[in-house]
């Protein structure tokens, strides 16, 4: 009797390795292609400065990279569908099952002999590279723990993907499906969280889905974490966590084999009771997709996403069920998706009661460390601006404040904005994000984040803008107070190729000196004008380290200096830079630039009937002191430089338009 059962035994392995082998042999030309011989192509290629691709590919994983991670999800996934194929057939199905082995035995022997096919490949490959490293002499990419450690990652993370491809062929009676639904489920983690948070935003006021999605989410999507294999291992967690996605669904998939039904081939879902968890979760899914879509579309109009539910999620059950029926004749089996929608408004229903208070939570001012204001969230555990080496870690922008009086201010504002929700959320004017992150006594944090039509509340902003803790954290040039480094102060004209640069010591002190001053006595106003200003600022250490500020065109004391110097020609644009300027209307209140591709301006405008030229050097300079490049203006006005055939298109802020533009007009 044992020989008999070994006999088939053999005889199943020697059957797989007929239908299934040439994978192993395919893989392992892939591999050789994809590091053995493109490290040979690279060395022969780049001769004595070898060294320059040890230096830009110092792992493994490196080399052909986006070829490896093709191969690693894709190799295993087409393995576990092919080695499994005969469970979705039912002639083959009858037929292996009606052998004198256990269905355990089976299972062990097709799992076996799928993770050896995908080993020795890579086993060989790494024997190869061994070779090449004795005697090539590329010691830190070809030493003995970077083929190790490639080996043993690629191993790890194939058997993963395979066994991760078993569990599903057991899920479905249908290969195509199968293959399908790997990608899926691997996808699922992180695309599940995506949507949730982001369609929870448009329920939640104050939620930042943003926030959360930067909590590195996107390192669970396996095919991400084994791309930052080139430069980042898994970490000890990650590692246990991925052991045991393998063990749980080696387990879980040879449960699946003990009781799965010979009749369950052809199947979409193998197992009756898992076939409404996919029914309802392509139809969960794909309602928040339509969702998300119609939110994104219509600047979250409310009657959109929830036409976008209604619609996707209708489409997405009928479309669920076609796949479980293997039939398009499904629209009398409603009654399953009116149960849907019930469960569905309900909770929606307490979502938006805000049941659990989520709204309206802020902390108390005496329990507040210190608070981050900014209009995006992306700063929050930014760490890179506060503790980078020698200047670079005081010059950084930093968003967080502990003054007493802006922590106040913050909370107000953001009290206010809480009070304020009924009429923001029916606001439909240009709006902007304003973010807050409370970080408490206690080591918790808050955090919220709202789009707010800003000129509402100015007067809110106001204090926190010109308060000079503000300042000093979003003007870097504040807080340099030792130039003894410095080695030159450069000023860059946005147009025209100008540069001005600074290299005297008392010159640089003087201007250092000029144009902290402004911006300490800069107003709100000020600092928030859409004029562009007349040079881009940048100071430039020994040691290559720099920070960027601006000359605005409100700075007049830089100006005066500039003047006195001789140098003003050099740091701006002037009028004697312009040959002549051409301003048009743009009575349909369009974007400039949409305005300007549409009407084909740069070619054209010379010659319209509407286009006013100036030639004067007064008005060109008091133009010069008003334009910006704001995407909207009723007024659209091209430079034409002395020195470029193309036009620098510029508009006017509504409130800085020249009387005698408007006068023409």
């Amino acid at each position: 009797m044992l020989s008999k059962t070994f006999s088939f035994n053999r005889g199943i392995m020697i059957q797989d390795l007929r239908s299934v082998g040439w994978v192993g042999i395919a893989y392992f030309l892939c591999l050789l292609f994809a590091l053995p011989l493109q490290i040979l192509m690279a060395y022969s290629r780049d001769g004595h400065y070898h060294h320059i691709f040890v230096r830009d590919s110092t792992s493994l994983f490196a080399i052909s990279n986006a070829f490896q991670v093709f191969l690693l999800f894709l190799i295993p996934v087409l393995l576990s569908i092919f080695i499994f194929r005969y469970m979705q057939v039912k002639l083959s199905s009858d037929y292996m099952h009606s052998l004198p082995i256990k269905r355990e035995a089976i299972y062990h022997l097709h799992v076996i002999l799928g993770v050896l096919i995908l080993l020795v490949p890579v086993l060989l490959t790494g024997i190869v590279l061994l070779i090449l490293g004795s005697v090539m002499p590329l010691q830190e990419l070809l030493s003995y723990q970077a083929i190790v450690e490639w080996v043993a990652w690629t191993s790890f993370f194939n058997i993963f993907v395979f066994i991760a491809g078993v569990f599903v062929a057991l899920l479905t009676g249908m290969s195509v499906l199968q293959g399908a639904l790997i990608y899926i489920m691997l996808l699922f983690p992180a695309g599940i969280s995506i949507l949730v948070l982001m369609n929870l935003q448009f329920s939640l006021y104050g939620l930042s889905a943003d926030y959360y999605l930067n909590k590195n989410v996107e390192r669970l999507i396996p095919f991400v974490r084994v791309n930052e294999l080139t430069h980042t291992s898994l970490t000890m967690l990650e590692f246990i966590g991925y052991l045991l996605f393998i063990v749980f669904f080696y387990l879980c998939s040879l449960w699946m084999y003990r009781k799965r039904n010979v009749e369950a081939a052809t199947q979409a879902i193998a197992f009756r009771p898992l076939q409404p968890i996919f029914k309802y979760g392509v139809t969960f899914c794909t309602m928040l997709v339509g969702g998300l879509y119609f939110g994104a579309t219509t600047n979250d109009a409310p009657g959109w996403i929830v036409f976008g539910y209604v619609t996707a999620s209708i489409i997405g059950y009928f479309l669920a069920v076609m796949i479980l029926e293997k039939s398009w004749r499904v629209f009398t089996k409603w009654k399953g998706y009116a149960i849907y929608a019930v469960f569905i408004i309900i909770i929606g229903f307490f979502v938006q009661m805000d049941v659990i208070g989520f709204e309206k939570n802020i902390p108390n001012v005496d329990d507040v460390h210190e608070v981050y204001f900014a209009d995006t969230v992306h700063f929050l555990d930014d760490d890179e601006g506060r503790y980078f080496d020698g200047y670079e870690r005081e010059i950084r922008p930093s968003y967080f404040y502990q003054d007493e009086s802006n922590i106040k201010n913050i909370h107000s504002f953001h009290e206010q904005l809480i009070a304020d929700k009924p009429s923001i959320r029916a606001n439909n004017e240009e709006s902007r994000l304003v973010a807050f992150g409370y970080e408490l006594k206690n080591g918790e944090r808050l955090v919220r984040q709202y789009r707010i039509p800003a000129e509402q509340y100015e007067s809110l902003y106001k204090p926190i803008v010109e308060s000079q803790e503000y300042k000093r954290n979003q003007n870097p040039v504040l807080a340099v107070d030792d130039l003894s480094q410095l080695d030159r102060i450069a000023l860059n004209v946005p147009q025209g190729g100008k540069r001005l640069v600074l290299t005297d010591p008392d010159e640089m002190n003087e201007f250092h000196q000029l144009l902290q001053s402004e911006i300490e006595e800069e107003s709100y106003e000020e600092s928030h004008e859409y004029r562009a200003p007349w040079a881009e600022v940048e100071y430039l250490w020994t040691n290559n380290k720099r920070i960027r500020s601006q000359w605005k065109k409100s700075y007049v004391q830089i100006e005066e200096w500039l003047d006195q110097k001789g140098l003003l020609d050099q740091a701006r644009m002037t009028a004697d830079d312009i040959a002549y300027a051409i301003v048009i209307k743009n009575d349909d209140h369009s974007s400039v630039y949409e305005y300007i591709h549409e009407n084909n301006l740069d070619h054209t405008l010379e010659s319209r009937d509407d286009a006013l030229r100036i030639n004067d050097a007064e008005q060109l300079e008091q133009m010069l002191r008003t334009t910006t490049w704001s995407s909207q203006g009723t007024y659209i006005v091209a430079f034409y430089y002395h020195q470029h055939m193309y036009p620098d298109f510029q508009t006017f802020p509504d409130d800085e338009v020249p009387d005698f533009i408007k006068e023409q007009f």
